[in-house]
């Protein structure tokens, strides 16, 4: 059959109908939604809407964050409507078209972001929660939910009201106000209620989360005037405003929970990084244990990871080699450090270590100071001695009772090094009390001292036992036993001619063998043993020398 083609007047009478038919219907689509701010629709229906339909799972993957908006105003440069952005959930074609009213508080917001790091940030109290808050912070909070920051069982801060005349000044805040009585005469806790120690306030948890700029609840310094939580707690409550943050905290909590956010891609990848890197650095930290508990070094004559395998890298290096042997994970982590053409974090470098042991060292020195707060009353010993740089070093020793179920123990735990700024008894008696109080420890729960026997520290008048003393009468002062024998030893032999040169003689003995490698091998040869030195510190020690003598006579002489 033979085609007949159209005329250029009848295809441009056409293009024109269907030219002024799409302008006709333009914006159709757009009458089913309403921008009325007095409107309220659940995030869950605006997040099912968008999700229905062919289109938005290929949409998914490029949209790189989700925020769950609190905005007031218009997202696009224009200043048009939020129905107008191209951000609004649509509605599906494969169901009728339902009117949706969507309100300006309602909207998710999808905004590019890169994965933010939370440090230095101390999540635990609300009242140290960064301002303006991420989208990586709030989800953050959200999973861990409040009762890690509501503090219901912290020593509540008391507040004094300003004026004379005011009845009843001193107002307290009690554990309380944490539940809701309800008409049944049943309480139900205040999830959304929280304290900040810090800020000695009461925050709300869903309204600083989620922005509610109109509530001292969610201001920066909270709520504490104590003598107004009735009724200011219950118009928070039923403020519309703190409503609407509840709702999208709950709505969004129960999405994180069954992986329904539009973002649950990049939060798996998120969540998979995090794993992998705390995986790395818990075999890091079991290897620095490890060299810490058995006084090994850490370093050696060449550290460069990148390296070949010939020189000593030190036992850290090489520990981390030999378990990647046997370790996917390190094998992987070690691989990608080596092939790395530019510098990346490995988490291996000597300030990692040593951040380590700091940490170690902290959390060690804490549990034994909570131990020492949980008996009360200890006991002090401090000595110094220089080290090898020559400077002085004061050793922190506390003695105190332990008790763990039916087993009592007295403990000595060493607590710390420092170098004290004096060596006359005021300096070194205001180190020690300023080194105490500094551990979190009361004075006057100090029950003994014990240092060595010079005056500085013994003197009964101005000793740092007699300062300390003063301060405390309870704080007795004993001396080192040890100490004391072995100048009782020293002084009494220094007394006797015959007994000074009969040390004399055993101390030139070892100067004779020890001078020539030729007399030294002919003297073990046959007595088998060496001549011992005299130990000028400790008197004790004398007796080794004396002894190979008495044994051995014959053959020396």
């Amino acid at each position: 059959m033979k085609r007949v083609k159209e005329s250029g007047a009848e295809f441009r009478k056409k293009r024109a109908k269907k030219a002024a038919d799409a302008k006709k219907s333009q914006g159709a689509l757009l009458k089913y939604f309403s921008s009325s701010s007095g409107s309220k629709a659940t995030l869950t229906s605006s997040v099912a809407s968008c999700s229905s339909g062919s289109d938005s799972s290929a949409q998914e993957e490029d949209v790189p964050g989700v925020a769950v908006g609190s905005s007031s105003g218009p997202t696009t440069e224009q200043g048009q409507d939020e129905v107008d952005s191209p951000d609004v959930p649509q509605a599906s074609s494969h169901k009728p078209a339902e009117k949706v009213n969507v309100a300006k508080e309602d909207i998710i917001e999808i905004v590019p972001s890169a994965p933010a790091e939370v440090k230095d940030v101390n999540l635990d109290d609300v009242g140290c929660w960064p301002s303006p808050m991420t989208d990586e912070v709030r989800t953050l909070l959200v999973r861990r939910g409040s009762d890690s920051v509501q503090h219901i069982d912290s020593k509540f801060a008391d507040v004094v009201r300003s004026g004379t005349s005011t009845k009843g000044g001193t107002r307290k805040l009690t554990k309380e106000w944490f539940y809701k009585p309800l008409s049944n005469g049943e309480k139900v806790l205040r999830t959304w209620l929280v304290y900040s120690p810090l800020k000695q306030s009461l925050y709300c948890f869903s309204c600083k989360l989620f922005g509610n700029s109109g509530s001292n609840f969610a201001s920066e310094e909270g709520f504490n005037k104590w003598w107004k939580l009735n009724p200011r707690i219950g118009d928070h409550e039923n403020n519309l405003g703190h409503e609407q943050s509840f709702l999208k905290w709950k709505e969004l909590e129960v999405c994180l929970n069954c992986k329904a956010t539009i973002d649950q891609k990049q939060q798996e990848v998120f969540e998979s990084e995090e794993k992998k890197w705390r995986d790395v650095l818990y075999r890091l930290l079991n290897i620095i244990q490890f060299l810490a508990k058995q006084n090994l070094a850490f370093r050696g004559h060449r550290e460069d990871i990148r390296g070949d395998d010939s020189g000593n890298r030190g036992n850290f290096l090489e520990l981390v080699h030999l378990l990647a042997e046997y370790d996917p994970l390190l094998m992987e982590h070690l691989t990608k450090i080596k092939l790395g053409a530019r510098v990346s974090v490995s988490y291996l470098s000597p300030e990692t270590q040593n951040e380590f042991i700091n940490l170690l060292g902290q959390q060690v020195r804490s549990t034994i100071i909570r131990r020492i707060q949980k008996a009360k009353y200890y006991c002090v010993i401090f000595d110094s001695t220089p080290d090898i740089s020559h400077n002085d070093q004061m050793s922190q020793v506390l003695r105190y009772v332990h008790i763990e179920g039916e087993k009592v123990a007295v403990v000595e735990s060493f607590i710390d090094f420092f170098q004290p700024k004096g060596k006359n008894a005021e300096d070194l008696s205001n180190d020690i009390i300023a080194k105490i109080t500094s551990d979190g420890l009361d004075i006057q729960n100090l029950r003994g001292q014990a240092y060595d026997n010079a005056a500085t520290m013994s003197g009964i008048h101005n000793g740092v036992q007699a300062r300390i003393k003063a301060l405390n009468p309870k704080a007795l002062f004993v001396a080192c036993t040890n100490h004391s024998l072995n100048l009782a030893g020293v002084h009494t032999a220094s007394e006797s001619v015959n007994s000074v040169t009969f040390f004399g003689i055993l101390e030139k003995l070892f100067a004779f063998f020890s001078a020539s490698t030729v007399r030294w091998n002919a003297l073990v040869a046959v007595t088998g043993q060496a001549v011992k030195r005299v130990t000028e510190t400790r008197w004790s020690a004398r007796h080794v020398a004396v002894k190979m003598l008495k044994n051995k006579f014959e053959g020396v002489s």
